[in-house]
């Protein structure tokens, strides 16, 4: 499987855990699937000895091959990611109405608000050295948004100095 900086390498064993607890014929045999990469820094790891981070998945689905596991989890992943950003960065915690209706609406709306925040932060990102286009909306904001300045006169002229350590063009 491929990764951002490499090859990931995926292994898998079966495992019957619990054996000594569960009845002598109920114990579930379970999948256990490894995933190991390289470490962006290339830093030793102090107990471990290598150089890689590993993950790892219990399943007890034995149908599909184990990168195809490594990938459905990983897509999973993804999945409940993209979930817990539109939940804290875009309000889908707490619903603000108590109708079904009004609420699907509501979160619609703040979807098609992340979308047009990822499009509008992918073109910016390109121009500004300082904005990626991974940042989550609370950066972003601390960022961009909220920074002191103040409106200063200089040589008959009104400018803006903002106070940051991003020197931007004023």
């Amino acid at each position: 499987m491929k990764c951002e900086d490499g090859t990931m390498e995926v292994g898998s064993i079966e495992i019957t855990p619990f054996k000594r607890q569960s009845p002598s014929n109920k114990a579930q045999t379970y999948r256990l699937v490894v995933k190991r990469k390289p470490k962006k820094d290339r830093q030793i790891d102090l107990i471990t000895q290598d150089i890689y981070d590993y993950r790892a998945i219990i399943t007890n689905d034995f149908d599909l091959d184990t990168k195809g596991v490594a990938a459905f989890y990983n897509q999973r992943g993804n999945m409940e990611r993209q979930f817990d950003i539109l939940k804290n960065d875009f309000g889908w915690n707490n619903m603000p109405f108590s109708s079904l209706n009004k609420n699907l609406v509501f979160l619609y709306f703040t979807a098609i608000c992340r979308n047009l925040y990822n499009k509008i932060i992918q073109h910016f990102s390109k121009t500004n050295r300082y904005l990626k286009p991974t940042y989550r909306m609370k950066k972003f904001i601390f960022r961009f948004i909220i920074l002191p300045a103040k409106w200063i006169k200089q040589s008959r002229q009104l400018k803006l100095r903002i106070y940051s350590y991003n020197h931007y063009q004023t």
